[in-house]
């Protein structure tokens, strides 16, 4: 699979296209891109829109790994995994690690809500918003963290 050409002055176009690919394909083209690079384009002599078409690709690999990490970390937390650790492994304070989860699954809850079966259910939600602290199904404020002090941010 390849990604549009960036054209001369960056196709911005046909650029908007790669924000439609998946992680995979993504990756795939970037290091395909990569592998094809001059030394002066590594090095920061290429062309503009050779700058433009890897920052495209490289913002949808950042944007569909972090949907992936928020995944993540919610299946650690449904699993038992506290908040500390998640914190420490992924350099945050527990503060941010329930804020990002609940932002990621109050839309679950939306989508569920919306589409019943897909997104996050509702017993499931309880679960890991309890382990969080929070009153099940209401949205109070993060207010327990195992956190160590030196540890929050």
């Amino acid at each position: 699979m390849t990604a549009p050409p960036a054209g001369e002055h960056g196709g911005a176009g046909l650029l908007c296209e790669i924000r439609e690919l998946g992680l995979w394909q993504a990756l795939e083209i970037l290091g395909a891109d990569f592998r094809a690079a001059s030394a002066r384009e590594l090095t920061g002599g290429g062309s503009p829109a050779y700058y433009l078409r890897q920052a495209a690709l490289e913002s949808v690999i950042a944007e569909r790994m972090r949907i992936r990490a928020l995944i993540s970390v919610h299946r650690a937390l449904l699993g038992g995994v506290p908040a500390a650790e998640i914190a420490r492994v992924t350099g945050s304070a527990c503060e941010d690690v329930a804020r990002r989860w609940r932002a990621w699954a109050d839309g679950q809850r939306r989508l569920n809500t919306r589409y019943p079966g897909l997104g996050l259910g509702q017993r499931e939600y309880d679960q890991v918003a309890g382990s969080l602290g929070d009153v099940p199904g209401e949205m109070a404020p993060f207010t327990r963290c195992a956190c160590p002090p030196q540890s929050r941010k």
